[in-house]
């Protein structure tokens, strides 16, 4: 038997993630708005299966009209991204992680957080094609923390 290790299942444990770091990712994932300015995964894999989730998102958003079969297959995507997204969560919290792993999952996670904020707002009627081409990220960024500071303001 060959004693070379495959390098994508040894860890050096000197850089596995503390505790502390896992913590502050996981508080980063429940903190106000973390989905603002995050890329929606450009492929994600759910049962087994590959999704082009950013095209997918995009289509959807951009449809003139959606019939209610469209919005019953949102719900369903919807609901295994926030199934996805727990997983991802559940493994930066136990799992034998370096900080780089523990990174990329937190920004699947929050990824995934837009897609389903997006994809809840496009169910809801929230979303119209024309909020997308005259609203630059750059606006939809300030509205929002002005809109996270209003509710601390609020909290205080």
């Amino acid at each position: 038997m060959n004693n070379s290790d495959d390098d994508s299942t040894r860890f050096d444990f000197d850089e596995l993630i503390s505790q502390e770091d896992r913590n502050h990712l996981l508080n980063g994932l429940h903190r106000y708005l973390v989905w603002v300015g995050e890329v929606i995964p450009e492929k994600i894999i759910i049962d087994g299966y590959e999704i082009k989730l950013r095209d997918l998102t995009w289509k959807l958003i951009n449809e003139k009209r959606l019939i209610p079969n469209d919005k019953k297959c949102i719900r369903g995507l919807i609901h295994s991204l926030e199934q996805k997204e727990k997983l991802d969560e559940e493994r930066i919290e136990n799992a034998k992680l370096t900080r780089g792993q523990a990174e990329q999952l937190f920004d699947e996670a929050a990824g995934l957080l837009r897609a389903i904020m997006d994809l809840q707002d496009l169910e809801e009627g929230r979303i119209k094609k024309v909020y997308f081409d005259e609203v630059s990220t750059k606006d939809k960024v300030k509205d929002a923390r002005r809109w996270v500071n209003f509710v601390k303001q609020m909290k205080d």
